[in-house]
């Protein structure tokens, strides 16, 4: 039966949002990430299960909202000081780690038969771990405030520039001509990637955030609640689509910047204060949008290569991560609190994929694949933490 499009929207979000509720609340109860309820949720009313069936390209659309708005809040909170206070074990660390999980994931890949580019792609979306996931763990554990907790949250945040970097990249990849001058063609584009990209950092720090910092001040003073979070929004969204419609660049990463550059703004706590609920509402969304497009079939169906990645995910990351913490004389405690903490992937590894997809890069099982590792590892997480916290305490 045809639905005109304000209904669709409304049926998702009532559907949708109480079902994402429900099962978010059981997650939490049972000590996993709500993600893994939302997700659940989002596969509940996609097509691949029975019952109702949401309008997938409304939700998408819904869902880039929510990517904008979650890579907007993590520019917000990027401080280079949590990076700075452990540099040198986060740095080398999460490089190396990221190195050895792409390096894996690729081999794997291409011996399946998939593309280099889309093996490398596939290996820096698995690579990451969820910074919602981890932050919950380490706050549960009371580890937040340690120097376990610090090192774990820096490292992540090399992995965000890992990811923002790929994100730059994903469109060069995307647009590159025939394999005989693959090569060629890719460092050219590189090249002019990279030099655009500098030329929008230089005038987003420059000029761009002396006029956000002076539009944002005078809105204040105005005394306007509505029209604060009406500036913000207005503002992040015509940095990111200019971003992507003069630069090149993805329209998340763009979202990235904005948030960078207002979070250096003198009402950057206002700004948290006022985009947290609308960011919360939509980033549901987007878990949900991403458990629509969630089909087990293609699980079933490419089985070795999900069971391959999910290796990588819960044993290659983790001893990689161990080994490197280990190698540079930091105590066996805390390489394998690091090591646990990273052993799954959540927000950026969605984003990631999905960007990838829609260029045309990694192929569709490729989103199935890393959806159900994010299912499997979200979940065990917090066992693998309890586990490695007892032992511990028995034998260190």
């Amino acid at each position: 039966m045809f639905e005109p499009m304000h209904i669709k929207i409304v049926l998702i979000l009532t559907i949708g949002l109480s079902i994402a509720t429900a099962l978010g609340y059981l997650s939490h109860r049972i000590k996993l990430s709500p993600i893994f309820g939302y997700l659940l949720a989002g596969y509940c009313i996609g097509p691949y299960s029975p019952g109702y069936v949401a309008d997938i390209v409304t939700a998408e659309q819904l869902a880039e909202i929510g990517v904008v708005l979650m890579m907007f809040s993590a520019g917000m909170h990027f401080k280079w000081q949590d990076l700075l206070s452990v540099k040198k074990i986060a740095v080398p660390g999460a490089i190396g780690q990221t190195l050895v999980s792409a390096l894996i994931a690729t081999t794997l890949m291409y011996g399946l038969g998939w593309s280099l580019e889309s093996g490398i792609v596939f290996g820096l979306a698995i690579g990451v771990a969820s910074t919602m996931v981890l932050i919950r763990l380490l706050s549960d554990n009371h580890l937040l405030k340690t120097q376990q907790g610090h090192i774990a949250v820096g490292w992540l945040i090399v992995e965000d520039i890992i990811t923002v970097v790929a994100l730059l990249l994903i469109p060069t990849l995307a647009f590159s001509p025939g394999k005989e001058v693959l090569l060629q063609e890719i460092a050219y584009s590189i090249v002019i990637t990279i030099f655009k990209f500098i030329v929008l950092i230089i005038l987003m720090f420059t000029l761009g955030r002396r006029l956000v910092s002076y539009l944002l001040s005078k809105i204040v003073l105005i005394n306007s609640q509505e029209l604060f979070t009406l500036g913000i929004l207005a503002i992040t969204f015509i940095i990111s689509v200019g971003s992507a419609w003069l630069f090149g660049t993805s329209i998340a990463l763009g979202a990235f910047i904005a948030g960078m550059v207002i979070g250096q703004s003198k009402v950057h706590h206002l700004v948290t204060i006022k985009v947290t609920p609308l960011k919360d509402a939509f980033v549901v969304v987007f878990f949900l949008s991403v458990g629509m497009l969630f089909n087990p079939a293609a699980i079933a169906e490419h089985f070795n290569a999900f069971l391959g990645t999910l290796a990588i995910v819960l044993i290659a990351k983790p001893c990689a991560a161990f080994l490197i913490s280990f190698m540079l004389k930091y105590p066996i405690k805390t390489a394998l609190t690091i090591a646990v903490s990273l052993a799954q992937i959540g927000e950026f590894s969605f984003i990631l994929s999905q960007v990838a997809t829609k260029f045309g890069i990694l192929p569709s099982e490729g989103y199935d694949i890393i959806v159900g590792c994010a299912l499997v590892s979200i979940s065990i997480n917090p066992l693998l933490f309890k586990l490695t916290r007892k032992f511990e305490r028995q034998f260190m």
